[in-house]
């Protein structure tokens, strides 16, 4: 028979799972989705956003290099949805459909949201 405190601490971690289940990316995946970005032929986020160290950059997007993330989105995964398929956000936004058109698969957009996430300390 469980006492009450030690069914309070089993309902706290049974809440305290799904966070602390989240591992923050690693320094290899932040760059990747900075590679990724970067990348002309893949995310290219600078045709259309200034990132920081992104050259050639463009203006039809905001300024990405000092965006609130964390307080458009709350929390990652809102950015990678959001990434897939902006419009279900913001309809009529002139961004492509990322993940919805398939120019980058869920794992790239995971890395591009890492990397972009990265940017706000």
């Amino acid at each position: 028979m469980f006492h009450q405190s030690s069914r309070i601490l089993l309902l706290l971690s049974a809440v305290a799972l799904p966070a602390a289940a989240i591992a923050a990316p690693s320094a290899a995946d932040i760059a990747a989705g900075k590679s990724i970005a970067f990348n002309r032929a893949e995310g290219n986020c600078l045709a259309c956003h200034v990132l920081p160290g992104g050259t050639m950059a463009g203006d039809v997007g905001p300024d990405l290099t000092h965006f609130p993330f964390k307080i458009v989105f709350h929390n990652r995964q809102k950015l990678v949805d959001f990434l897939y398929d902006p419009e279900k956000t913001i309809p009529h936004i002139n961004m492509p459909q990322f993940g919805k058109n398939k120019v980058l698969t869920h794992h790239q957009l995971e890395l591009v949201a890492d990397y972009l996430w990265s940017l706000q300390k």
